[in-house]
C-alpha cells in the first residue's frame, strides 16, 4: 500500500526537539499555559499543528532550531503543513482502530504483532498513527469486516481523550466523624463493675473502639 500524505503533527517529544529542551519542559509549557490546549487528541495523546508550535517563538523568549525543523519534516513521509484543525484528515491511533472493526484493543495489537495490519503512516512522540483511509483500504484488501457506527464516530471527530492523572475526587464528601466522648476515670470504691460495663457498652454501640489501660 502506497504511503499517503500525512500532516505535520507534533507531540511533546517533537516540540522539545525543535526547541532544544527536555520533554518535561514542553509539558511544563502546557501546564503554565505557554503552550495552549492541543489542537487534536488521538488515542489519549495530545498533538499540535506545526504553525501552533512555531508560534511559541513569537514572543522572543524561545526560538526553534531551523536545522531541527528540517530534520523533523524529513521524518514525516509525505508530510505537509496544516494551519487549521478543520483541514486535518481523519487520523486514528491504537485506541480508535478497534472501533472500526468492533474489536478489542488486544485484537488489533495482535494483528500488528503478526504483521497482518497496515504499517502506521507516522509515529509521533512514540505513538503510531494512521490515516483512517489507510485502515479502511487495508481492511478491504484483507477482507476484514468493518463497523459503520465506529467509522461514523471517527469521522464525526470522536477520539479517545486524555485521562486525568491522579486519584479521582470522591463523588460525595465523606461525612464528618462524630466527636469522641470525654474520657472517664473509674476508681475502686467509687464506681462499680456495672458502671464500667455500661460506659464500655455505650462506646461500642456508638461505633467507637477503646483501649483499657489499668492504673494504680
Amino acid at each position: 500500500m502506497a504511503k499517503k500524505r500525512f500532516p505535520y503533527l507534533l507531540g511533546h517529544a517533537e516540540i522539545a526537539f525543535l526547541y532544544g529542551v527536555e520533554r518535561q519542559t514542553s509539558q511544563l509549557w502546557k501546564t503554565r499555559g505557554v503552550l495552549g490546549e492541543p489542537d487534536v487528541v488521538i488515542s489519549g495523546n495530545p498533538y499540535w499543528l506545526l504553525p501552533t508550535v512555531l508560534g511559541l517563538s513569537e514572543d522572543g523568549n524561545r526560538e526553534f532550531d531551523a536545522q531541527r525543523l528540517k530534520e523533523y519534516k524529513a521524518g514525516i513521509d509525505g508530510g505537509y503543513e496544516v494551519s487549521d484543525v478543520a483541514e486535518l484528515p481523519d487520523i486514528v491511533g491504537l485506541k480508535e482502530i478497534p472501533w472500526v472493526f468492533g474489536k478489542k484493543y488486544m485484537d488489533v495489537y495482535q494483528w500488528r504483532v503478526r504483521r497482518s495490519f497496515a504499517s502506521e503512516d507516522a509515529v509521533i512522540s512514540g505513538s503510531p498513527l494512521w490515516l483512517l483511509d489507510t485502515v479502511l483500504e487495508d481492511a478491504e484488501q484483507r477482507g476484514r469486516a468493518t463497523v459503520q457506527d465506529g467509522i461514523d464516530r471517527i469521522r464525526a471527530g470522536e477520539r479517545e481523550q486524555i485521562k486525568p492523572r491522579g486519584r479521582k475526587p470522591p463523588v460525595e464528601p465523606k461525612p464528618t466523624p462524630p466527636p469522641l466522648p470525654e474520657a472517664r476515670t473509674f476508681m475502686p470504691g467509687e464506681h462499680t463493675v456495672e458502671d464500667v460495663a455500661a460506659f464500655a457498652a455505650e462506646l461500642l454501640n456508638s461505633g467507637f473502639s477503646m483501649t483499657v489501660r489499668p492504673k494504680r
